[in-house]
């Protein structure tokens, strides 16, 4: 590799990102694209966002002594070239990889990697906490914030902004590049671009550009007064941003992908002291043709080439359909529209389609007002990104009783982004919420079935499934008449004339592992059934109608890929418990740890929840 990346392969900490002249750096940042271009494609990751943000990753660590001097990256998924210059660029094949690197920055994998991350909004609340704390400590470290304007569309970052004062140690790099994942949409995005678009602030910096260089040079000083001319003459002519209001020194806006223009603010930034804001503006997929054309599209890249449709397209096609012959059918979705499958219904109907940015509270007591008006909201959305919408589902929607359709894309276990991903506890907390409904579709016939029949709810409702292509197995073996309007309790048996020695109960993906075990323990003499919910909650209509496979049964088996407590299994267990069921039964979940392996492992092995699993407890 040293051959091919001469710089970078001379590059195992920041010292020796420092030690290199400066000279070298464009030449550096050239081969970090290639370098990211080569191999993201391989492992799969997050393309186009660190494409636009090599330049601004290499000048950080060149200006800040990191890692005395922290840099937080907001969401984390661009912090790629962060990882190559802090000494994990030999273990870079193992990105997003169980037990590999971290496709975001995480406290244990580096101590280069002050916070933890995933989920967008969040940085510049951290680092605030760690201004404040160097303060009080009175030990001159600097803290950088590095944020996209995307997570300016989520209200975390204005709660924080709100307490920042002026005299913190903190940098907060605002980097626009106009994009989350979908385009930025709202106002605040707006005033960003304002900022940077103003005709007056152009006309300030023209005039300024055009006019100092023209004096007579007469050495350092004069050059910090004309510097300080320039930016009196800019603010008189374009008055102050929104940064500035709230007491923030701005810097900017400047060329992010400029490495020379952006080290050059950061050590003006680092120099002057203070919270200050340096805005920049890069282009996301820089370097890389298709990136730049489709930043979308390269946002995140998978190892080889999926062409089967899957339950997002599947869930988002089928919406669109619905609102063809209803008007009342609406969408909301936070940043997410191409993620969620929900395009072809913002194409065809944009005057019914909502995103809201990165605001999942939001969207949910937005959706209860929707509802409580007459319309029928849909709203679209991550698993993990849910679980910060908690209290808008319990106050606003279910208290109510209002009618919002939650579709719960990227539910289960992810293997690449790991346990800021994992959509494992979505089962657990809306369990226990009262008037919900929840449904786990394992097959896109009975996605498309079920959401047809939500078109008549009376209550509020979640369906929630992975992130995948259809399993032929499942289909195979739980819907063989294609009958999928019958979707709900679906067993691989017919009620059986003499008892089975164990029925595995089951939901989702990890159904495929069901299966398998049954498969297995068949092969060994033993009389296995499964079932497939499709239905989980109301668990007592669950139970009941479970009630006629169960009672000939010696055993049972929950097996969920989703958090132990408060799950399905137990909550199912009880109410067939309270039925008179009295057959001795065992829960295989995930068991109160986030599934996060230390080394490389498979995830359901990891978790014990894998066919093998299974055999081995009903053998003992």
């Amino acid at each position: 590799m040293s051959g091919r990346y001469p710089l970078l392969s001379s590059v195992g900490s920041p010292a020796d990102l420092r030690a290199l002249p400066e000279e070298a750096m464009p030449a550096l940042c050239r081969e970090i694209r290639e370098f990211l271009i080569e191999h993201v494609p391989q492992t799969g990751g997050h393309l186009a966002s660190n494409l636009g943000i090599v330049e601004l990753t290499v000048a950080l660590h060149r200006v800040f002594d990191t890692p005395r001097d922290r840099l937080i990256f907001d969401v984390g998924h661009q912090s790629y070239v962060h990882k190559l210059l802090t000494g994990r660029r030999e273990a870079f094949h193992t990105l997003r990889t169980p037990g590999g690197l971290s496709g975001f920055t995480r406290r244990e994998e580096s101590e280069y990697d002050a916070f933890g991350a995933g989920h967008s909004s969040t940085a510049l609340s951290a680092a605030l906490g760690f201004a404040e704390a160097d303060t009080l400590a009175g030990n001159g470290r600097t803290t950088v914030a590095v944020i996209g304007d995307g997570a300016y569309t989520g209200g975390m970052v204005h709660e924080a902004l709100n307490n920042c004062s002026s005299d913190l140690p903190l940098v907060i790099v605002l980097n626009e590049n106009e994009m989350s994942i979908s385009r930025n949409i709202g106002a605040f995005a707006r005033q960003i671009a304002g900022i940077r678009n103003s005709r007056h602030y152009r006309r300030a910096k023209s005039v300024t550009t055009r006019l100092l260089p023209r004096l007579p040079l007469l050495g350092r000083p004069l050059y910090r007064l004309l510097r300080a001319v320039k930016q009196r003459i800019k603010h008189r002519l374009y008055s102050s941003n929104y940064f500035e209001e709230l007491g923030l020194y701005y810097l900017g806006p400047a060329d992010g992908n400029n490495y020379a223009e952006v080290a050059q603010l950061l050590r003006r930034a680092r120099e002057r002291g203070g919270s200050v804001i340096l805005h920049l503006s890069t282009k996301k997929g820089k370097g890389y043709a298709p990136a730049e054309a489709d930043p979308s599209l390269y946002h995140s890249v998978a190892p080889g080439i999926v062409t089967e449709a899957a339950f997002s397209q599947t869930a988002g096609w089928t919406i669109a359909s619905l609102a063809a012959t209803d008007p009342a059918v609406s969408v909301i979705t936070g940043a997410m529209r191409e993620g969620t499958g929900l395009t072809p219904f913002f194409e065809a109907y944009p005057e019914r389609a909502y995103d809201v940015g990165i605001a999942e509270g939001h969207a949910l007591t937005f959706a209860a007002g929707l509802a409580a008006a007459g319309t029928k909201p849909y709203v679209a959305v991550y698993s993990t990104f849910l679980q910060r919408a908690y209290d808008s589902i319990v106050h606003d929607v279910a208290l109510q009783g209002l009618p919002v359709r939650i579709l719960i894309d990227r539910a289960g276990l992810s293997r690449g982004d790991g346990p800021t991903h994992h959509g494992i506890f979505d089962v657990a907390f809306l369990s226990h919420i009262p008037n919900m409904t929840l449904y786990a579709p394992a097959t896109l016939g009975s996605l498309r079935a079920l959401l047809a029949d939500t078109l008549t709810a009376r209550g509020p409702l979640a369906v929630r499934y992975e992130n995948r292509a259809e399993s032929a197995a499942i289909v195979s073996a739980f819907y063989k008449g294609g009958d999928f309007e019958n979707y709900g309790v679906r067993p691989d048996f017919t009620t059986p004339d003499e008892a089975l020695d164990a029925v595995i109960l089951t939901y989702g993906a990890i159904a495929e592992e069901a299966l398998a075990a049954a498969a297995s323990l068949r092969e060994r003499g033993l009389r296995v059934g499964v079932i497939l919910l499709e239905i989980l909650k109301p668990y007592k209509t669950t139970a009941e109608r479970l009630l006629p496979y169960l009672a000939d049964t010696r055993r049972a088996v929950f097996l969920e890929g989703a958090i132990r407590a408060g799950g399905a299994g137990l909550t199912l267990g009880d109410a067939l418990h309270s039925l008179g069921l009295r057959i001795p039964y065992d829960v295989l979940a995930i068991d109160d740890h986030f599934a996060a392996p230390e080394t490389p492992t498979p995830l359901k092995e990891f978790c014990h929840i894998a066919a093998d699993d299974v055999v081995k407890l009903l053998l003992s």
